[in-house]
């Protein structure tokens, strides 16, 4: 009997009723976060890289001379920084945060201009929240044009400029 039940239980592969089963069909990255050949899915994509906190999905949508640009209203001036200072700020922007919902809510109106296959500028109002791990929270919003380039139309786009116009 009890040689029975061991041949039983080699002859059954494990089975972990609680465990699901692995997936035949890889996802695909493009219907998952946003296909950036398309302008919309690129700005899915950059919604998704807030969204999961991912500075190496965010670095994969920067050209490499991308600038950020905006507005010290203190001052009275505009301020920029480059490709790698962007990065490292919003690396280190990721990792204090707990959580960042960030929410594309409309194209401005007259500001989806696709000027060619590889050259788009865009204007939309975007809402942002932030809660770092301290509790400490941050909300506002605003406004982003972006100016988005690609060499071939067959290439993701890529974000040259950012000038941002937020209330925070």
């Amino acid at each position: 009997m009890l040689l029975a039940a061991i041949g039983l239980l080699l002859a059954v592969p494990a089975c972990n009723p609680f465990a699901p089963a692995l997936d035949q069909v890889p996802a695909d990255q493009n219907e998952l976060l946003g296909n950036p050949l398309y302008v919309r899915g690129f700005f899915d994509r950059f919604r998704a890289s807030y969204q999961l906190r991912d500075s190496t999905l965010y670095g994969q949508l920067l050209a490499p001379n991308f600038r950020f640009t905006y507005r010290d209203f203190a001052a009275n001036v505009d301020r920029s920084w480059t490709r790698d200072v962007d990065a490292n700020t919003t690396y280190r922007l990721f990792k204090a945060a707990r959580s960042t919902n960030l929410q594309w809510t409309q194209y401005l109106p007259s500001s989806d201009t696709l000027t060619s296959d590889t050259l788009a500028t865009v204007e939309r109002s975007f809402l942002l929240s932030i809660e770092q791990r301290d509790n400490e929270r941050f909300s506002g919003s605003g406004t982003a044009r972006l100016v988005l380039v690609r060499k071939h139309r067959t290439d993701p786009w890529r974000m040259r400029s950012w000038y941002d116009r937020s209330e925070f």
